[in-house]
């Protein structure tokens, strides 16, 4: 296992010793994934990496008979860790059962830390181990996530690469009357083709009123003259991600919305002089709260600068009103203090960031203004 991926186990076994823990049990697919390296394409069987907390042992990969190649064969995200338990029907599985699994580690009383669990699963447990007691990890998970790996930068950096990249396609793709799933489709075709493993999230392609919905797909709307159009796409690279949006317009777009455009660059440029370890959600939120007051254009805003994000979309630091997150070195950030302009749209463009020692590092860089398209 290498060092930085035995450090994660080492703070989670910190966090557990914190709580008094015994064992510390992971079922989210980012968390199993960040643990112990192994993916699949779906999790409707249990999987679950199981860190012992008290005792000295390895983790344990438990992941069910469907998914015995993937553990045992190196044919895509090859886990790191060196104890794996495979349930299943048939003789040839020791367990049936995940419940049955767990039964070889865990005893009556245990204490027990996760980081999500159904409630029909925790009735399980707790008939099958009597006095179980379960601890929420979860805030605590993400706050070890939150500083990233020099390994994790660069997988993020080349999908936030590959998104511009891809997004860049757009003003040749929009010479042709094309509705808004078409344009996605396009997009989606192309970063496959660029080498992307997958969406980050779904492309969203929204045009006019509709950029008010923030998360709503591409419907088979056609893309009009004179109308702002936000594409919104973030890209996957040996699970993690990108979040890149970016502005276009065939013809001219609409005055109120120019007008909102100009003080949204100058709150981003006055953020990323701010951005550096130390600074606090706070005085960014105040620091945007202060631009827009001055362009007069507050009532058009959320009180949200961005988000953090890796192996999801939204991952702490929300940087949102009632935040108190101090950033640090490595963390890696979505900047977007999003514009709302009824009824023409709102302007939502969003960049990648990383903190580094003594300021941040832009992650994305490209098509930085309104296209005319």
């Amino acid at each position: 296992m290498k060092e930085n991926k035995r450090q994660r186990i080492h703070n989670l076994i910190g966090v557990g010793k914190k709580h008094d823990l015994d064992w510390v049990l992971c079922m989210l697919p980012e968390n199993i994934f960040y643990f112990s390296g192994f993916r699949t394409m779906f999790y409707t069987r249990f999987i679950g990496v199981l860190i012992p907390v008290r005792e000295e042992r390895q983790p344990v990969l438990i992941a069910p008979f469907i998914d015995r190649c993937l553990v045992e064969d190196d044919i895509w995200s090859p886990h790191w860790l060196e104890e794996t338990v495979i349930w299943g029907p048939g003789v040839q599985f020791k367990h049936k059962d995940p419940l049955e699994v767990l039964s070889e580690y865990l005893s009556p009383s245990v204490r027990l830390g996760v980081d999500a669990i159904q409630y029909d699963f925790y009735e399980q447990l707790s008939k099958t181990f009597d006095g179980l007691q379960v601890v929420n990890l979860q805030d605590e998970i993400l706050e070890i996530r939150m500083v990233k790996s020099e390994d994790e930068i660069k997988l993020i950096k080349k999908a936030f690469a590959l998104t511009e990249e891809v997004i860049s396609c757009v003003p040749e793709l929009l010479q042709k009357p094309m509705t808004e799933k078409e344009l996605a489709a396009e997009l989606n075709h192309a970063a496959l083709k660029a080498g992307a493993e997958d969406n980050f999230y779904p492309t969203l392609v929204s045009a006019g009123s509709k950029m008010l919905a923030f998360h709503s797909p591409p419907l088979s709307r056609p893309i009009k003259d004179n109308e702002m159009i936000r594409v919104a796409c973030g890209l996957q690279i040996d699970g993690y991600g990108s979040d890149v949006v970016r502005h276009f317009c065939k013809g001219q777009p609409p005055a109120e919305l120019l007008r909102l455009k100009d003080g949204y660059f100058e709150a981003l440029a006055v953020i990323f002089e701010m951005l550096r370890p130390g600074i606090s959600s706070t005085e960014l939120i105040r620091a945007v709260e202060k631009v827009y007051r001055k362009r007069e254009c507050l009532e058009n805003w959320g009180y949200s600068v961005g988000h953090g994000l890796a192996l999801t979309i939204h991952e702490p630091p929300k940087i949102v009103s009632d935040d108190q997150t101090v950033l640090r070195e490595n963390m890696v950030l979505a900047i977007e203090p999003i514009l709302a302009c009824p009824p023409h749209g709102a302007f939502a463009h969003c960049d990648g960031v990383r903190i580094t020692a003594d300021g941040a590092e832009w992650l994305s860089t490209g098509l930085r203004d309104l296209v005319i398209i």
